[in-house]
């Protein structure tokens, strides 16, 4: 599913529902940017291992250490954009609940 086109919030909600199994915290986060066009994005955000504090970002280029305060989308997805090299900042960002 993660190589299809636009695939990402399907994957996102697929990796968070796995992750739930094993009770580990995350949530699906949606963030839209501009670079001269509209973009989105989205990424399950998750806390690993169960315990410590270190948030992590998955979406088809994999899983990437997120250093932003969980409770804050915006600072998530400009840390979770930045870390694939895309430095725009966000015009949105929130978790899907």
């Amino acid at each position: 599913m993660e190589k299809e086109v636009n695939a990402c919030l399907p994957t996102a909600i697929a990796f968070r529902e796995g992750l739930k199994k094993y009770n580990v915290w995350s949530e699906v986060l949606v963030t839209t940017w501009n670079d001269g066009k509209p973009r989105g994005h989205a990424f399950c955000v998750y806390l690993y291992p169960s315990g410590q504090n270190q948030l992590w970002s998955y979406d088809n280029w994999g899983s990437y250490r997120t250093r932003a305060y969980k409770d804050n989308p915006t600072q998530v997805a400009e840390q979770a954009l930045r870390s694939r090299n895309i430095y725009f900042p966000p015009t949105s960002a929130y978790y899907v609940k």
